[in-house]
């Protein structure tokens, strides 16, 4: 079930939020409910002993003839009844007693803002989430102190209870990262060359229509790109208004004046990547282009 913190001011307490085929359990009638709201019914309704508080639990106890031992299998007899304690039933008589039905109320609670927070709690808790991500068995305590040694946040101004809470409310609790180390586990394992330039992949995807056509008429561009396999960096990316072979011979072109060359590339098997023009482009220059099937050397 889910829960959810009451908008109340006066209860601001988490209530469980019942699903449509589940409905709340009532003691008292529709009719009772309402007559108390509305001041019709009181606790001054002995007789009828329709009102739903701990006057008319209590009320038997309240005969004056009652002797000691009476007393106590009453008590006893009401606490099994309503599920509290034969302690809880005496201090119920004994405030009522004292205070009169008022006492019986529950007290209002008075809440304070305990959450002072940095002018700049945001930004420490994107590097919080940063830290959680790059080792994500690193506690709370860990976290902090990284934060406090690299001079972002003085010390002790950072609560592990605060922190905690609001790493658990963005999804990056110790729950949070149980599960999603599990999922690693039971997922297939990420490939990856272990260095940079091994291997880069590329690939073409169908970017915006544009108005840059004859008398601006709309042409459907395509974005070619080239990606390092190890850094996942971009090597070079831009949109063309054609998807033929020498948008990808160009994108390839780019990547190597500006990064150097690389030991393989990776490809589908788009009429763009098979063909011969570039084949030769990329055996001149001793790269090795290799496809899903197989390789091309």
């Amino acid at each position: 079930m889910p829960r959810h913190q009451c908008g109340n001011d006066k209860c601001r307490r988490i209530h469980r939020m019942l699903p449509d085929i589940l409905t709340p359990f009532k003691h008292y009638n529709e009719e009772t409910i309402s007559g108390v709201l509305d001041d019709i019914v009181t606790p001054e309704d002995e007789d009828s002993e329709t009102c739903p508080s701990e006057d008319t639990m209590i009320l038997p106890l309240l005969d004056e003839n009652l002797d000691p031992a009476s007393a106590h299998e009453l008590r006893i007899s009401i606490a099994e009844k309503n599920d509290i304690s034969e302690r809880t039933v005496r201090r119920y008589v004994s405030t009522y007693r004292e205070k009169g039905f008022d006492g019986l109320k529950p007290a209002e609670r008075t809440y304070y803002s305990k959450d002072n927070k940095p002018e700049n709690y945001d930004e420490l808790l994107e590097d919080a989430i940063q830290l959680r991500r790059e080792v994500p068995r690193r506690s709370v305590e860990q976290i902090i102190l990284i934060l406090e040694s690299e001079g972002k946040v003085a010390p002790g101004v950072l609560k592990r209870s605060t922190m905690q809470r609001h790493l658990f409310n963005v999804g990056f609790g110790a729950s949070h990262m149980d599960v999603y180390s599990d999922a690693r586990k039971n997922s297939s394992k990420r490939f990856c060359k272990p260095h940079r330039m091994m291997l880069i992949q590329g690939d073409i995807k169908y970017g915006p229509k544009l108005p840059i056509g004859k008398n601006g008429a709309m042409v459907q561009t395509y974005l070619s790109s080239a990606i390092d396999d190890h850094s996942r960096f971009i090597l070079a990316s831009e949109f063309y208004d054609n998807q033929e072979e020498r948008i990808v011979e160009d994108t390839f072109r780019k990547a190597i004046l500006k990064y150097g060359r690389f030991d393989k590339c990776y490809f589908d098997n788009g009429s763009q990547y098979v063909a011969k023009q570039l084949k030769l482009s990329l055996a001149l220059r001793k790269q090795r282009p290799k496809r899903y099937v197989h390789l091309m050397n």
